[in-house]
């Protein structure tokens, strides 16, 4: 008994009664209930969801998993004391009587929790690599992009303003000429969006105050049309601790934010902006929530996708919200997305705070 004791996997037993007679300190870990709670008094089967004890003795009886009483490790759930499933790997077997008759059946519980969280960051770390070497690649491939078609582009706008001048106002063929100096205008901000995307000047990095950066962000925009409808309620934390940061690149971002928020919104609804410390004082959070029309489901992963937009053609590149991931990643912070269609959408951005800010912070907590 000292052997099962000691074991870390959880060791259960049961007559073919389903009464429960060993339920080792491994089997009270995971399932939270103590072994006298369990032993003669709870059936085998209330640990396990519906059904899955009665399969388990089928497959114990068959050939087809390990040969007759024998059950090979296989994954599945088991209930806690409170109803919450845990994913386990199971081990069973049969024991026999003298007489080949079945008396007892035990099973190793191993708790699947540890090794799923592990296998759950190394994929996320596994896939944050991939998004950053096709962010990287994306940008110097960007770059070239927009070098190359810049210079033809200055050309076509100069001259055609040119000739624009040189027309008459009643010439027809001055339509036509403003047409191509609009397009090639628009032609300009996405090379220009394409030159923020690859980013390949180091910014410059200094002590930032998020709150003035959004209010500055919102001077220049409360005016413009799209907000006229749209009531901005600011929750702005008055002690918020500066961020090490470039306080143009992050004014970007915030301002892409808002103004994407206000086009959900379709110019009306509610906009709250949040700001608030971290309780370990080591990061600060910015909270965008609207009230718009939300984001499916099946765009939450492709929404930082550098030229991914559900904007109707050529009302927008789909680099903003691309550009303003890079941005924050370069920042060492983090930017995710919750929503839900009909109800609204918030964007959460953490940021890690000055150095020279945390001194200044250590104390009394955070409340």
């Amino acid at each position: 008994m000292n052997l099962i004791e000691s074991s870390v996997d959880g060791i259960i037993a049961a007559d073919m009664k389903g009464n429960i007679f060993i339920f080792n300190k491994g089997a009270e870990a995971l399932t939270d209930y103590a072994a006298e709670e369990v032993i003669g008094k709870l059936h085998i089967t209330k640990i396990y969801p519906e059904n899955v004890a009665k399969e388990i003795m089928k497959k114990l009886r068959s050939l087809e998993y390990g040969g007759v009483g024998k059950f090979i490790p296989t994954q599945l759930n088991v209930l806690d004391k409170f109803g919450e499933e845990i994913p386990i790997q199971l081990s069973a077997v049969l024991i026999y009587d003298g007489t080949g008759q079945e008396i007892a059946s035990v099973g190793i519980f191993t708790d699947l929790r540890p090794r799923l969280k592990m296998e759950k960051r190394l994929q996320e770390t596994h896939l944050q690599l991939v998004s950053s070497e096709k962010m990287a690649s994306l940008g110097k491939l960007a770059a070239g992009i927009a070098h190359e078609i810049n210079n033809p582009l200055g050309g076509i706008l100069i001259y055609s303003s040119l000739m624009m001048e040189d027309l008459s106002e009643e010439d027809p063929r001055r339509g036509d000429l403003a047409r191509i100096v609009q397009e090639a205008g628009r032609c300009k901000e996405i090379v220009k969006s394409l030159l923020e995307f690859a980013r390949q000047t180091e910014p410059k990095m200094e002590p930032t105050d998020i709150n003035r950066a959004i209010n500055d962000g919102l001077f220049f925009l409360v005016n413009q049309a799209l907000f006229h409808n749209i009531q901005i309620v600011k929750r702005l934390d008055s002690f918020l601790p500066f961020v090490q940061g470039n306080a143009s690149q992050l004014k970007q971002v915030l301002m892409n934010i808002i103004v994407n928020a206000a086009e959900a919104m379709h110019g009306s609804g509610t906009l709250t902006i949040t700001t608030s410390p971290a309780p370990d004082r080591k990061t600060i959070f910015v909270e965008f929530t609207d009230t718009g029309e939300g984001i499916p489901e099946e765009n939450f992963t492709r929404i930082f996708d550098p030229f991914f937009t559900t904007k109707e053609v050529g009302k927008g590149t789909g680099l903003g919200l691309a550009t303003s991931y890079g941005i924050i990643e370069d920042h060492g912070g983090k930017i995710s997305v919750k929503s839900k269609v009909g109800e609204g959408t918030t964007f959460k951005i953490e940021l890690p705070i000055h150095q020279g800010t945390q001194a200044i912070l250590e104390g009394q907590p955070i409340n």
